[in-house]
C-alpha cells in the first residue's frame, strides 16, 4: 500500500512540473463551458438540416391520423407510427423522455369521429341571430425530449398547429360545402336573410378544433422537459476536459522512457502493474478535480452571469460513477498514446486531433439529433458520446444508475482494451 501511495505521489509531482499541461486540463474546459453556454443562451435555434423523428401513437385509427401524418411529412419530419392497441400515452412519454425520439404525439381514440361531429355542430340549423357555436377542442398530447432546444420546440409546435388547423379546415370546408349544397335550391326572399353571412363564415373558420397539451413530465409537477443549456454544457465540456488528460499521461510515459526513468523503475522491487495502477489513480484524481471545478463554476459563477445554476440532481452517486468511468477511459487512451507514439509532438498532435474529432461526432459541440443521419450513426463509436449520453440520462431525464450501465460498460471496456493494446505494444 505504501508503494502504491509513493507511486501516486510521484505521478502528481511530475504533473505539477507540467504547467502547460495543467493549464490545458483546467483552464481550457472552464473557458469553453462559460463561452459556449453564454453563446448558446442567445442562439438556441436548430439549422433544420436533419429530419426530426416524431413518434406518433394513433389510438384513433381513423382519417385524422393519416391526414395529419401526410401533412407533417410534407415538412422535414419523419413519422414513426405506433398503432398497437396496447400503446398508451405513458408509453409515448417514456420513449420520448428516454431520448429515443425528439418529440411524441398521441391522437386519442375517437378523435376522427369527434372532429366530424364538431365540424357539423358549427353549421347547425340556426338563425343568423342565434348564439355563436363554440366547438369543444380535441386534446392532442405532445411530449418533447428534455435535450431539445427551445427554438426547435417553438418551430415544431408551430408546424404541428398549422397541420392540425389544416386538418380542421378541411373538415369545415366539407361541412360548409354540404350545407351550401343543401341550400343551393332555396330562393332567398331578400339579401339579409342568409343564415351564413360572410362575417359569420369568417368567424366559423377562425375557431380552432384542436388543443395541444404538454403535461408536466415529472412527479413533482414541474416540467422536466424544460431546456437548460447549463445542465447540458457543464457535463459536456467537463467530459471534453477529462479526455484531454490523455495528453499529459502520454507525455509522462514518453518522458520516463526518454530519460531512462522507466528502465530504472524496472530494477526496483515494484511490479509494473502497481506502477500502472498508481498512474491511473493519480490522473483519475485529476479528472475528479476537473469535474469538481467546473461543477463549482456552473453552480456559483453562472448565476452571476444571468445563467441558470448547475445542479447535480438527487442521484449524485450515479454522476460520480460516470465521472470515474469516463476518467478511466481517458487514462486508458493516454496510456495507449504514450505507448504507441515515439515523441511528445506525435502524442500531443494525435491526441488532441482524435479527442476533438471524438467530441465533434459525439455530440459535445453539436447535439447528435441535429446531425445528418449518417453522423448520428457514426456518433455511437465515440467514447465521449457514451459519457455524454450517460450524463444526460441522469441529469436531464432523471434515469438511475442501472439505466446507464450500457454506456458505463462501454467506457470500462474502452479502458481495458486500450490498456491491453498498450501492453501488447510493449512486448518484444
Amino acid at each position: 500500500m505504501l508503494k502504491l501511495f509513493a507511486a501516486v505521489i510521484k505521478e502528481l509531482l511530475l504533473l505539477k512540473r507540467d504547467r502547460a499541461g495543467l493549464a490545458v486540463l483546467f483552464l481550457m474546459p472552464v473557458i469553453l463551458v462559460v463561452a459556449i453556454t453564454l453563446v448558446q443562451k442567445n442562439v438556441m435555434e436548430l439549422t433544420g438540416q436533419s429530419k426530426t423523428r416524431l413518434l406518433m401513437a394513433d389510438l384513433d385509427g381513423g382519417s385524422l391520423g393519416k391526414t395529419l401524418s401526410d401533412s407533417l411529412e410534407e415538412g422535414h419530419i419523419e413519422i414513426i407510427r405506433r398503432n398497437d392497441e396496447k400503446t398508451d400515452l405513458e408509453d409515448i412519454r417514456a420513449a420520448v423522455l428516454d431520448g429515443d425520439f425528439q418529440v411524441g404525439i398521441v391522437i386519442p381514440a375517437g378523435s376522427s369521429e369527434r372532429l366530424h361531429k364538431e365540424a357539423v355542430a358549427i353549421f347547425t340549423e340556426s338563425g343568423q341571430d342565434a348564439p355563436e357555436v363554440k366547438p369543444a377542442q380535441i386534446p392532442i398530447a405532445l411530449f418533447f425530449d428534455p435535450a431539445v432546444m427551445p427554438g426547435f420546440r417553438t418551430g415544431l409546435t408551430a408546424q404541428l398547429r398549422m397541420s392540425l388547423e389544416r386538418v380542421a379546415m378541411q373538415a369545415k370546408v366539407e361541412q360548409l360545402q354540404r350545407k351550401m349544397d343543401e341550400q343551393s335550391s332555396i330562393m332567398l326572399p331578400w339579401p339579409g336573410s342568409s343564415r351564413f353571412s360572410g362575417e359569420r363564415i369568417a368567424t366559423v373558420f377562425d375557431q380552432s378544433l384542436f388543443k395541444l397539451n404538454s403535461p408536466a413530465s415529472s412527479e413533482e409537477g414541474t416540467d422536466a422537459s424544460e431546456y437548460n443549456p447549463v445542465q447540458q454544457n457543464v457535463p459536456a465540456w467537463a467530459l471534453f476536459g477529462i479526455f484531454f488528460t490523455a495528453i499529459p499521461i502520454a507525455g509522462g510515459l514518453l518522458q520516463e522512457r526518454r530519460s531512462g526513468i522507466q528502465l530504472r523503475l524496472t530494477t526496483l522491487p515494484v511490479s509494473p502493474f502497481l506502477l500502472l495502477t498508481a498512474k491511473v489513480l493519480a490522473y483519475l484524481a485529476v479528472c475528479c478535480c476537473q469535474f469538481f471545478l467546473i461543477t463549482l463554476i456552473g453552480a456559483h459563477l453562472f448565476p452571476l452571469l444571468d445563467l441558470p445554476a448547475f445542479s447535480l440532481g438527487q442521484d449524485v452517486l450515479s454522476v460520480v460513477a460516470v465521472v470515474l468511468l469516463t476518467g478511466l477511459a481517458a487514462c486508458g487512451y493516454g496510456i495507449l498514446l504514450g505507448t504507441a507514439c515515439r515523441t511528445y509532438e506525435q502524442a500531443s498532435t494525435l491526441g488532441s486531433t482524435t479527442i476533438v474529432a471524438a467530441a465533434a461526432i459525439g455530440g459535445v459541440m453539436v447535439p447528435v439529433y441535429a446531425m445528418p443521419q449518417i453522423m448520428q450513426r457514426i456518433s455511437i463509436i465515440s467514447p465521449l458520446n457514451w459519457g455524454l449520453t450517460a450524463f444526460h440520462d441522469i441529469l436531464l431525464r432523471g434515469d438511475s444508475l442501472d439505466m446507464v450501465l450500457d454506456d458505463l460498460l462501454r467506457l470500462g471496456c474502452f479502458f481495458l482494451l486500450s490498456v491491453l493494446l498498450a501492453w501488447k505494444l510493449t512486448r518484444p
